[in-house]
């Protein structure tokens, strides 16, 4: 098969128009003109906002094979157009998905009357960790011979069905949750999905099945229905077999939990059943299987023998990310193409349900498990290896443990333990095979692609920089964020593995927008350059930049109208003036302690840059507002102290009644100081507006300036005494 290149294209509702290119810097208005410019194997990222007729979409919106949509927020499809159906006439539908088109994280309404969230007719599309509710009719519609794939989406308060199937569909459909509808699961004539882990609450009834369908039952929990599981005409669902049981949890619904209207015995094994409540013949049969607990799960890299490695192409062009997987919680994951390739030979393993589980964390012991799967190498009989306390002479991983502290991969504690069960962190991942493939060292310039990179522990800033420049880093949703204190999952350990086998010319190089590019492909800034129409805050930025304080994207652009986040804003002030505590710390509910900022975090709020809210949240994704940096660049730094706040100096914002009173002195105090920056207008402060990375890099650096450790830098949008 011939794979296409994959590009990204973006939309933005608010800010987008259908004339610009679809970058990230100018996105589409609209999902419709983005899909007139795919491709098989584009990828469209919909940013937060109501993507509706109103604002320029045509329904219904059609999703060509091969294209996936993803959501990055709030993104609402809300409408509906005619569609003539091959064998159903018109209908109202929302979005018609093409064979392996994909949809993940949207939500998707359809107020129209008889209204279609999902037209899927034929092929396989993808739909994961979508939002499908109040459609006037059915939320997902599947007819045909489909055989859709459907993941962990959440199918809610529709008219008729949430998920209706008929023809001789099929597919599989897991761990949705289907809730407050009329018929949460309808399957009709001849259709036969197969379908595992769902939720269905709440509805008129769980799951009705009509005519000659015969869909296999698994896990599924069928609860706080009218009616749970309705069997209708010649239906013949499989629910359990003796050597199969079908573990479906039938209970707590306020009629029948199970209504077997056909007029033939069913056969249940393994089910959470009350005969009590089952109306109609039913066969109750056991299973003839050991108890699971007997059953031992399939580990990360519990494998044999290294894979030949794959002949090198003729021409090696990395070909684009296929997010098919043959695991069904990897399909669309950006790390598919990774973790396929290294299951294909024979280095990962899923589990028993045939999920991959990509973000549960590696242990140290998994870790060298795979890594000497991938790199078995020749270590010396002779080569003494230090003994750990931990690892006793039965433990399932003692021989790669000791085989990965011989080859230089991985190396102990201080007390003499290797902490085998322990989560293996990012950054030792990094290290492990730089060191173990002696890749030498790098140059710390490499590090200033990393917002966070004071976060790397001095021990790892030349292996991390090594292997950036060797593109083994693999950074997801944020390339520049390493995120190295973080517990590493098995979709980032099989990513970065796959990337150090492409270093030993192992395996082919793979395209994904989240391989670190080395410093030389991203320095110079596309979207600040002259023959880009230049920027006004450029200057700042640069110097910024040389300073490794701030960073851009994999891509070669600093997106300088981008927001930054208030968790970006800590980090940034952190590393930019190394401030004191002045205040004790206090936790936030929405701030882990593995999350990336953290430590930046606490550090921005203890030297009073920043503070929480009164629900003691910080909402660290959330975009910080120009009148938030100015009072926390006055705070943290004290520059209160160092002049009288004149409040006639506000005079000069013609928008002066939009500061709060609160916030008067201070930003008089900022004005004084020349630390406010009002691109394109200086008599605007628009206090209330999103901060871009641009305007935060000029006042930041102002920072600098007015602490006498940089030299001024002069803007026509800088306001000062003379504006």
């Amino acid at each position: 098969m011939v794979q296409t290149a994959a590009s990204v294209l973006y939309v933005n509702p608010v800010s987008g128009r259908d004339s610009s290119p679809g970058t990230i810097q100018s996105p589409f208005k609209t999902l419709t003109q983005a899909l007139r410019q795919s491709q098989t194997g584009t990828i469209i990222q919909l940013a937060p906002g109501l993507y509706r007729a109103d604002g320029g979409e045509q329904f219904p919106i059609k999703i060509p094979t091969g294209v996936s949509v993803v959501g990055q927020g709030e993104a609402v499809i809300d409408g509906g157009g005619a569609i003539a159906t091959t064998e159903f006439g018109r209908q109202q539908v929302s979005l018609v998905l093409a064979d392996r088109a994909q949809l993940r994280s949207v939500t998707v309404t359809n107020p129209q009357p008889q209204g279609i969230g999902l037209w899927i007719e034929f092929g396989s599309p993808i739909l994961v960790r979508n939002q499908i509710v109040r459609c006037q009719r059915d939320g997902i519609f599947v007819t045909d011979n489909a055989m859709p794939v459907i993941f962990e989406n959440t199918v809610a308060e529709n008219a008729a069905s949430g998920l209706f199937m008929a023809r001789q569909a099929k597919g599989e459909v897991r761990q949705n949750t289907f809730r407050k509808t009329g018929y949460g699961i309808a399957i009709s004539d001849r259709a036969a999905p197969l379908i595992v882990g769902n939720q269905i609450v709440e509805n008129r009834a769980g799951i009705v099945l009509s005519r000659s369908v015969s869909p296999v039952l698994r896990q599924n929990r069928i609860a706080q229905n009218q009616t749970g599981l309705w069997l209708q005409d010649s239906a013949q669902p499989d629910i359990g077999q003796s050597q199969d049981p079908g573990d479906n949890d039938l209970q707590d619904n306020s009629g029948w939990n199970l209504h077997n209207d056909t007029g033939r015995p069913l056969l249940s094994v393994g089910n959470q059943l009350n005969p009590n409540t089952v109306r109609g013949d039913v066969i109750y049969a056991a299973s003839q299987l050991p108890d699971p607990a007997a059953v031992p799960p399939l580990l990360l890299g519990r494998v044999t023998p290294t894979p030949t490695p794959p002949a090198a192409p003729p021409e090696p062009v990395p070909p684009g990310p296929q997010l098919d997987s043959r695991f069904i919680d990897l399909v669309g994951h950006w790390a598919a193409p990774f973790v396929d390739a290294l299951a294909e030979a024979g280095l990962v393993r899923g589990f028993l349900d045939g999920s991959f589980r990509p973000d549960v964390v590696v242990t140290r012991a998994q870790f060298a498990a795979l890594v000497m799967a991938a790199f078995p190498g020749q270590s010396s009989q002779n080569q003494r290896v230090k003994p750990f306390a931990d690892v006793p002479a039965d433990f399932w991983a003692r021989e790669v443990i000791y085989r990965a502290q011989a080859q230089g991969f991985l190396s102990g504690f201080p007390d003499n333990s290797f902490r085998p069960n322990a989560p293996m962190t990012r950054v030792q991942a990094v290290v492990a095979l730089v060191s173990g493939l002696q890749l030498g060292r790098g140059q710390s310039a490499q590090l200033v692609i990393y917002q966070d990179r004071a976060q790397i522990p001095s021990y790892a800033i030349a292996a991390v920089a090594a292997a950036t420049q060797r593109q083994l880093v693999v950074n997801y949703p944020v390339p520049s964020e390493l995120r190295p204190l973080q517990s590493i999952t098995r979709a980032e350990t099989a990513a970065l593995v796959y990337q150090a086998l492409v270093t030993q010319n192992k395996f082919p190089p793979l395209r994904s927008p989240f391989i670190v590019k080395p410093v030389e492909q991203t320095l110079n800034f596309t979207d600040l350059r002259a023959s880009s129409g230049g920027h006004w805050a450029s200057r700042y930025i640069e110097s910024l930049s040389k300073r490794g304080l701030i960073s851009g994207f994999g891509d070669g652009s600093f997106q300088p109208d981008a927001p930054m986040t208030r968790a970006q804003f800590a980090a940034l002030v952190v590393n930019a003036y190394q401030p004191q505590p002045q205040r004790t710390a206090l936790s936030f509910r929405d701030v882990p302690p593995d999350f990336w900022a953290a430590k930046a975090i606490q550090a921005a709020y203890q030297a009073e840059f920043l503070s929480g809210f009164p629900d003691y949240t910080f909402a660290p994704d959330n975009p910080v507002l120009r009148l938030q940096v100015l009072l926390a660049l006055v705070s943290g730094l004290s520059l209160a102290q160092r002049v009288t706040p004149q409040l006639a100096s506000l005079t000069r914002y013609r928008d002066r009644h939009r500061i709060p009173n609160y916030a008067q002195s201070a930003i008089a105090v900022a004005t004084q100081l020349q630390l406010v920056f009002n691109y394109p207008n200086q008599s605007e402060l628009h206090p209330n507006r999103t901060a871009t990375r641009a305007e935060v890099a000029a006042m930041v650096y102002q920072g600098l300036v007015i602490q006498d450790r940089a030299e001024p830098i002069a803007s026509p949008y800088q306001v000062t005494a003379q504006s």
